[in-house]
């Protein structure tokens, strides 16, 4: 796995700017989302607020582009999102318990779901990681230039 790390500070619409410099990347997959924290826009539907109280949620890339562009919610300091293949149903979710391993650059990572073909973590509020394979990662690398590899971006903090 390849892991990229992007201060979410440079990304002003935030998770919305890395769906759009990756090709719309949220409507290529289902999601998966799971160990979020939110914050609730005062628009926010209730509806919307309830479908997101759910941990191991399975949300269309187009239905969370919506909640995100609207301003309904915002995550605040983590969430696991995890690409599935369009289509995905939610019991073929629901035969996985999601394993989230805080541990990402270890060398053996694996997804949270068998399902999952990339994830995007909100790590401690102020960084977007993104695990994915190495084809994958060509695309990052060109379209997403201000994100690097763990360690040099700990570095540029340290």
């Amino acid at each position: 796995m390849d892991v990229w790390m992007l201060n979410r500070k440079i990304l002003p619409n935030d998770l919305l700017d890395i769906f759009s410099a990756l090709g719309n990347l949220q409507a290529q997959y289902d999601w998966v989302i799971t160990d979020h924290s939110m914050w609730y826009g005062k628009n926010c539907p209730e509806a919307v607020c309830k479908r997101w109280q759910w941990t191991g949620l399975l949300m269309s890339g187009r239905e969370l582009t919506e909640h995100l562009s609207a301003g309904y919610v915002w995550f605040l300091e983590g969430a696991v999102l995890s690409a599935v293949p369009l289509g995905t149903r939610e019991e073929d979710v629901n035969l996985y318990e999601p394993v989230w391993d805080v541990d990402f650059c270890a060398p053996d990572y694996r997804f949270q779901t068998p399902l999952t073909r990339l994830e995007l973590i909100l790590f401690d509020g102020w960084a977007w990681v993104i695990v994915c394979n190495a084809a994958f990662s060509k695309l990052v690398q060109s379209r997403l230039p201000q994100a690097q590899p763990p360690d040099a971006f700990w570095k540029a903090f340290g």
